[in-house]
């Protein structure tokens, strides 16, 4: 490694909800919410997580094909110069392989017309421009033949490698590839990773690697960034987080990859996290994960939503019996049409409170004008702190320690 080739500080990407005939925002999708990270020259920085995280909106962040709410990207395209804002000049330095080559590509055109537009941007006309072609289509393992086809009359093997020529064709530093095989039968899967390794080996690339897959991950990538609901909760080389994943997310991540006890001869246990994945309109306070978290406990970001959810699911209601909410950030008024309710759920509440880490959580729970007020603790998001060497997490767990 020779240097950061990319960075991101702080970045951010809310996508506005509108409503009304004059479009008014009544929300907002965080789909990155706060991401700094440094992807260093020559590396693969994999970025995982599941689909919905941000991980595709990261990407597209960092090619400039989307505008960013807040925060910076930085590019450093020339070792022992000064980092420069992202601009236009700087586009073909960096690239990108899409998830769906046939997607990617305009069906009306050849092979040769397909590879040799961005070359022509560069200047190649003639002879020289036909070389170019028929080099390029050589280095991703395709043959002379291919040129006069169309999309649609190659495989989805070869359609990704015309899309990986196509992002070679202006010499980048820096591709994203975005699942780039996740469309691909395994045995093809295996000869577009072959391919790509080759590559950033014979041409010192940079990748981004975004993809779902842990086994790629684990193939291709030097760094891993695990992402969860527009934050990076974990980053760490490969081997740290193989060998000691930290963050709970992380550990059920990779408790889901399908593998096979040599003694027992049978599928390992996946430990899945509990419940849907929350909204990122308004995303959980606090650890962004612990709603779903075996190991949450009082610190880990409990908060209204959480106790309506337990009411609910705890809470015998008779057909008289009715539950109303008014809810701030923090705090919570219920409003119910049985006075008797009140101490239903007083009781609950204590007699529950041992079991469930939400309800230690709790700064208050009295009753106010007929109704129950309940406090509780303000809390932060966690940040990425160093655990280890080159490990770093964002998890309460260990600021706790």
């Amino acid at each position: 490694m020779t240097g950061t080739v990319v960075e991101t500080k702080d970045l951010k990407k809310y996508f506005p909800i509108k409503s009304g005939l004059f479009g008014k925002v009544v929300a907002e999708v965080r789909a990155v919410d706060g991401v700094t990270m440094k992807i260093h020259r020559g590396e693969v920085f994999a970025l995982v997580g599941e689909s919905g995280c941000g991980k595709t909106t990261l990407g597209r962040l960092l090619l400039g094909l989307t505008n960013a709410t807040g925060g910076q990207v930085i590019l450093n395209f020339v070792p022992g110069k000064k980092a420069v804002n992202l601009k236009r000049k700087l586009r073909d330095k960096i690239q990108i392989v899409f998830q769906d080559p046939y997607a990617s590509l305009n069906p009306r055109m050849l092979i040769k017309d397909l590879v040799a537009e961005p070359l022509k941007r560069r200047g190649y006309k003639g002879k020289e421009l036909s070389k170019q072609i028929l080099d390029l289509l050589s280095t991703v393992g395709l043959e002379e033949q291919h040129l006069y086809r169309y999309p649609h009359e190659l495989s989805g093997g070869q359609l990704q490698r015309v899309c990986i020529a196509r992002a070679l064709a202006v010499k980048p530093e820096f591709i994203v590839l975005d699942e780039p095989t996740s469309n691909l039968d395994v045995s093809v899967q295996a000869q577009i990773l072959n391919l790509l390794k080759d590559l950033q080996r014979n041409l010192n690339l940079t990748y981004l690697l975004i993809t779902h897959d842990v086994s790629v991950v684990y193939y291709m990538a030097q760094t891993i960034a695990v992402m969860y609901l527009g934050k990076i909760v974990e980053i760490a080389e490969k081997d740290g987080v193989f060998k000691n994943p930290l963050h709970p997310y992380t550990q059920a991540l990779l408790s889901c990859v399908p593998r096979v006890d040599p003694v027992l001869k049978i599928m390992g246990k996946a430990e899945l996290p509990r419940g849907d994945v929350p909204s990122s309109i308004e995303p959980p306070l606090g650890c962004r994960f612990h709603p779903r978290c075996r190991f949450a406990f009082e610190k880990c970001g409990w908060e209204p939503r959480d106790l309506i959810r337990f009411l609910h699911e705890n809470l015998s209601l008779s057909e008289n019996q009715k539950l109303n909410f008014e809810r701030d950030k923090f705090s919570l008024k219920i409003l119910s049409t049985d006075g008797g309710l009140n101490d239903k759920i007083l009781n609950l509440v204590k007699d529950k409170k041992a079991e469930f880490p939400m309800l230690k959580a709790i700064r208050d729970i009295r009753k106010e004008d007929g109704s129950l007020f309940v406090e509780f603790s303000e809390v932060s998001e966690p940040e990425l702190i160093s655990v280890d060497r080159d490990h770093e997490v964002a998890c309460l767990l260990y600021e706790a320690s």
